[in-house]
């Protein structure tokens, strides 16, 4: 075993160990003695974003006091976005884990499986309200409703709901297109829209592509979480589990390696800025600096790149070709689209945001359930949205929403309607910053081949996550 190698196995060890013991000891506290009408709700929502936060609360509260006659609290505490698992964890040593936590979607998993949190299939209100899992995700958007859905020894169970999502686009610069519009026509573009696949990106590049001016066509990140819209577009998947529900790596597969070797194919077509090298210009400030024509990048941008001057617009990702749709039998999500949307039905995206849980140590959990219920309604997402300009998570909000404010708030959605969720994934972090990230530094070096990198990734996940949750489960 190489030094590497040792050093992911002995923090992957860690952290599970230390995952393992405070959860149980969330699991099995009682979050000590707290007033039940009063639900304590941890959130990382921003200065603007909790002025309506706020006001929603208090909107509950009063409905709440109409209804019941009762009184209720929700008791709001701000926790960073970066630290809300981390404090979690910590609380649950001293049995002091909120009620509801909003926290990074990713992260359910890694609670869900060290039995943290309230399974929210199984509660009479989801019931009542619901039925089951399936007639719930009706109701929201998949991707960011299947982040909640995890399976714990072969039982699948709904953990969260979604409250707050978002997605990756293709942001590309018109007035760059604009400059190349007759070099694109003599090569068969149109200079007045974004490519449609993948190989039509490269062609568009390679026009738009100035290497003295040190200007690409693509700046490409290097990240795991921003690539999955291409692992998500050819269904590559990371995790499989079995019918008791233990875990293994299910990458090597051809449509592993069709994603691999697209991004290789990518970062090596000549139109790509190395963007996704550690010491380069990254993609959002090259992109401000009219060095890459075209980005793959979220709606946070949206107001920096309008603030610094930039002529450009949002499309769907670029999807595969007819010839890897037809090799790999990838199938679109939604099949009515491809006759309008023709290989762009066949694109997908990522999912990011925050997933609402309710903690074990919870003492009203129908109550806080009911909370979860009433931000995620029809008429709290479409004032949310129209207010902040963010997508709203339940489905009847999108219909007739005002984004006269928000322009480009139509196109995230129809990108969004295309994401799949990160899959489940338990310890997300090891597996992106000490597994992926050094491989995928070799691929796109071409120090290694994309076949090289599934076998070295299958080992990796298998040796190193993927046993070590198999064993908290025996």
């Amino acid at each position: 075993m190489t030094s590497i190698a040792k050093r992911i196995l002995a923090r992957a060890t860690a952290v599970l160990a230390l995952m393992a013991g405070l959860l149980l000891l969330a699991a099995c506290g009682n979050g000590g003695e707290r007033d039940t009408n009063t639900i304590e709700v941890w959130h990382a929502f921003n200065a603007e974003e909790t002025s309506v936060f706020r006001k929603i609360v208090a909107e509950y509260e009063a409905d709440w006091k109409k209804r019941t006659g009762e009184e209720i609290v929700i008791d709001l505490k701000y926790v960073s976005y970066g630290d809300m698992f981390t404090k979690l964890r910590t609380a649950a040593l001293g049995e002091l884990t909120p009620d509801v936590a909003f926290m990074d979607s990713i992260k359910v998993t890694d609670l869900a499986l060290g039995q943290a949190l309230m399974k929210i299939d199984e509660m009479p209100a989801f019931k009542r309200r619901y039925g089951t899992i399936a007639q719930a995700r009706e109701e929201f958007v998949g991707a960011s409703f299947d982040s909640g859905i995890v399976n714990r020894k072969g039982v699948v169970n709904l953990y969260a709901y979604p409250v707050q999502t978002t997605t990756v686009a293709l942001f590309w610069n018109r007035e760059m297109f604009r400059r190349k519009a007759n070099e694109l026509r003599a090569a068969g573009l149109d200079p007045n829209r974004a490519p449609r696949d993948w190989d039509e990106l490269t062609a568009y590049g390679k026009v738009l592509t100035d290497e003295a001016a040190g200007v690409y066509g693509f700046g490409m990140h290097g990240s795991m979480w921003f690539n999955f819209p291409i692992f998500n577009m050819y269904r590559m998947e990371f995790v499989q589990y079995d019918e008791k529900g233990r875990a293994s790596s299910a990458v090597n597969s051809p449509n592993g390696l069709a994603a691999l070797e697209r991004l290789s194919t990518l970062a090596h077509s000549g139109i790509e800025g190395g963007a996704w090298k550690r010491s380069a210009l990254g993609p959002d400030a090259g992109f401000i600096n009219r060095k890459y024509a075209m980005v793959m990048m979220g709606p946070w941008m949206v107001e920096s790149f309008t603030n610094a001057g930039l002529d450009f617009d949002i499309s769907l990702i670029p999807g595969p070709t007819e010839e890897e749709v037809e090799r790999l039998g990838l199938e679109p999500e939604y099949p009515d689209l491809v006759e309008t949307w023709g290989q762009l039905a066949y694109s997908s995206s990522n999912v990011g945001g925050q997933s609402g849980v309710i903690m074990r140590t919870c003492e009203n959990p129908e109550a806080a359930l009911e909370f979860l219920d009433y931000f995620t309604s029809e008429p709290v997402q479409r004032r949310w949205a129209s207010r902040l300009g963010q997508i709203p998570v339940r489905r009847a909000a999108w219909k007739d929403l005002d984004t006269s404010k928000y322009p480009f708030m139509p196109k995230f959605m129809d990108q969004l309607l295309l994401a799949r969720r990160i899959p489940q994934i338990p310890l997300y972090g090891i597996l992106e910053s000490n597994i992926f990230t050094p491989e995928v530094d070799l691929l796109l070096q071409q120090k290694q081949t994309p076949q090289q990198m599934l076998d070295n990734l299958e080992k990796a996940m298998d040796q190193n996550i993927m046993v070590r949750v198999n064993e908290s489960l025996d």
